[in-house]
């Protein structure tokens, strides 16, 4: 995978990001942006894996087809938003996401939520990215 395109800001005084993260990057102007929407972990055929490694693998292969229609990859990534509705998975998809990720580190906020769209999802994740200049 290629160096990590964004400028990523991490103050001292913050202390490190707690994983593969970074507490602010930095777009450059004039740059054109994908917002992807929430994906979930449903497949073509409707159906829902079960446990959430198998839905992380999922959600990130979803994020993947959106991103590489666009002519992206998950290099480009410069936001993550992840809802999650159980914190004692955040590891499970924290290690999916790096596998996806790699050397990346976009800005990221996670949330634990009561529930999603979907009583069988266990996890949504969001996007921004940008085309390279």
């Amino acid at each position: 995978m290629s160096a990590y395109p964004f400028e990523c800001i991490n103050p001292k005084e913050l202390g490190a990001p707690l994983g593969p993260y970074s507490q602010a990057v930095i777009v450059p102007a004039g740059r054109q942006l994908l917002q992807l929407s929430g994906q979930t972990p449903l497949r073509e055929d409707g159906s829902i894996p079960e446990g959430m490694e198998a839905q992380a693998e999922l959600v990130w292969q979803r994020i993947g087809i959106v991103l590489r229609e666009a002519g992206l990859d998950y290099i480009n990534i410069f936001r993550v938003v992840t809802y999650l509705v159980d914190p004692a998975e955040a590891p499970a998809h924290a290690k999916v996401r790096a596998k996806y990720l790699g050397n990346a580190r976009p800005a990221s906020t996670g949330l634990v939520v009561s529930k999603l769209f979907n009583p069988a999802y266990r996890l949504e994740v969001d996007i921004s990215a940008l085309w390279p200049a």
